[in-house]
């Protein structure tokens, strides 16, 4: 028993993350991918081959030491909403904002006005990759999704994220969820996430939850026959709040042959330690 309250004890002060190994790919980069959007020490940092930050947190030399130990660094991007805490939250509300995310505080961004655009490639992102980071974590991308009243900027998304890979063809770019333009988008990002496959979390009711089997079964055959389609890296983002549930949605992602990460909402904290499952054989 002293031993089972240690480890709760122990996981409950790494702000309850874990990451796997799982794989589709013998190869993939992404064995072992994390997501942490506070502030952590750079050093303590192992058991990663991507890290997904936020960007300003961290120096050059910080970042270089956490590549130094085979660790691919990207920074968080977010293209169709946009933060008071940015730095250039100002310069978009001057060009081009579209009403507000009441869930997160945040507002959306007007994708479709030129000079919106020309903010993001010629500045934003030159910025954030002048810091020494891999590539980039595009988040936000459900702003523009059809059931938005912003849907008549899907294209103008498209666009933003094309530019971004043509001006940055050696980076890494990651694309957060926006499923509905993958049929325009796959060709230009390295692999996509998405949150919420074994667990979820309600906004409204500031409650985590779990899927039901059915609901569980229904995201997997969603993701089966997208990576069917495209053929490109998919990576689960889960959520728990406590030692007993993570270890629930562990047990669910660890039988699916996809890379997973499980965090709390806020993707607050990181392990400093690996929590590995066993690799499945290739394909499985």
């Amino acid at each position: 028993m002293l031993k089972y309250l240690t480890l709760i004890s122990f996981y409950l002060l790494s702000i309850n993350c874990i990451s796997s190994t799982q794989k589709i790919s013998e190869d993939s980069v992404y064995d072992s991918f994390g997501v942490v959007y506070s502030a952590i020490n750079p050093r303590t940092v192992s058991d990663y081959s991507v890290l997904i930050v936020e960007p300003y947190f961290y120096s050059n030399q910080d970042i270089i030491d956490l590549q130094t130990r085979g660790i691919k660094v990207l920074a968080y991007l977010s293209l169709g909403e946009v933060n008071e805490s940015r730095r250039y939250f100002n310069d978009l509300k001057e060009i081009g904002l579209k009403g507000k995310n009441e869930n997160h505080g945040s507002y959306y961004i007007d994708i479709s006005n030129r000079e919106v655009k020309e903010k993001f490639l010629n500045q934003i992102v030159p910025q954030l990759l002048s810091l020494g980071y891999d590539g980039l974590f595009l988040d936000t991308i459900d702003a523009v999704a059809p059931y938005t009243i912003r849907r008549d900027m899907e294209e103008d998304m498209v666009e933003l994220i094309q530019g971004i890979r043509n001006n940055n063809p050696d980076k890494v770019l990651i694309q957060n969820a926006g499923f509905f333009l993958l049929d325009q988008t796959s060709e230009y990002v390295n692999a996509v996430a998405i949150e919420g496959v074994a667990s979820g979390y309600d906004f409204k009711e500031n409650e985590y939850l779990l899927k039901s089997e059915k609901e569980f079964e229904e995201r997997l055959n969603f993701i089966g026959s997208m990576y069917g389609n495209y053929g490109i890296p998919f990576l689960i983002i889960d959520f728990a709040e406590s030692f007993e549930k993570s270890l629930i949605v562990k047990e669910r992602l660890t039988k699916t042959g996809y890379p997973f990460f499980i965090s709390n909402i806020g993707f607050n904290g990181l392990p400093n330690w690996s929590k590995k499952s066993p690799k499945l054989k290739k394909g499985a």
